[in-house]
């Protein structure tokens, strides 16, 4: 299946640390993997339809000093329907919409969307059940004529990922580049935990296991949340579940937004 990381901090910092660290889940993820970090206000993406550990890309990346950003949104693919991997079907997924790039990424199954859900201005390039939700997450976000900034268009949001929801399997990581926007699935299919980050100026922190090792690296003094759909190291205390149907919203490394849905029981999708 597909795991997910999303990093939202009040300063940006080094990111090789999170490729390293998620990339080490890829061993049943083995279709695609992808990262997208904001350097500025534009997003930057690198994704390919294969595993990490065959990518050409991954060791350059690992090195790369100049990998800096407050938000990350990391995915690693195991594809449940369709055919061979390619390119278009993996994620992230990136659109334009009203001079921001939206990054959007998704793990779970989702019933035929194109039959329930109407699409004319956004169209998706590939063929998955996540690129068109991702779509028809922008069609209803430019229809409503606004972007995601204040409560009211927070809790609007969690409306729309409900209705979404109802079709299936939808954990998912949404970012404008101003925002972070995490949801974890209204019946809690698979999971999705967060920590808190911190590190003291000048300094590299290094969380390890058996097998992975996770390096922090910030100039300056830097807190933040990191969202994965498992602990990423036994090092790192404090890892708490968000409960089923909770859209929790990130600015600046800080929670300002958080409200759960009352969870329901689903039949497990095939």
């Amino acid at each position: 299946m597909c795991e997910l990381m999303g990093l939202s901090l009040n300063r940006p910092a080094a990111g090789h640390f999170l490729i390293r660290e998620f990339g080490g889940r890829d061993r049943e993820n083995v279709d695609g993997w992808g990262l997208a970090w904001y350097p500025d206000q534009s997003v930057a993406l690198i994704k390919e339809p294969v595993s990490w550990r065959d990518s050409q890309h991954t060791g350059f990346l690992e090195k790369y000093n100049g990998l800096l950003a407050s938000i990350y949104i990391a995915h690693v693919r195991h594809k449940t329907v369709g055919g061979r991997p390619t390119h278009a079907d993996t994620h992230p997924f990136v659109r334009e919409l009203g001079g921001r790039e939206y990054a959007f990424a998704h793990n779970g199954t989702l019933q035929n969307p194109e039959s329930s859900f109407d699409v004319k201005r956004f169209r998706p390039l590939g063929t998955t059940d996540s690129d068109y939700t991702f779509c028809f997450l922008l069609e209803r976000l430019a229809r409503r004529g606004d972007h995601l900034t204040t409560r009211a268009s927070f809790q609007w949001l969690h409306r729309e990922l409900a209705r979404i929801n109802e079709l299936g399997q939808l954990n998912c990581l949404l970012s404008d580049g101003r925002s972070l926007f995490v949801y974890h699935d209204s019946a809690g299919y698979k999971g999705l935990v967060h920590s808190a980050i911190r590190t003291a100026g000048h300094e590299v922190r290094q969380f390890e296991d058996g097998q992975l090792q996770l390096s922090l690296e910030s100039e300056v003094r830097s807190v933040g949340m990191l969202f994965a759909t498992h602990p990423l190291s036994d090092a790192m205390a404090n890892w708490e579940r968000l409960s089923p149907g909770e859209l929790v919203v990130i600015q600046d490394g800080a929670t300002v937004f958080d409200r759960q849905l009352r969870a329901i029981k689903r039949p497990s999708v095939a």
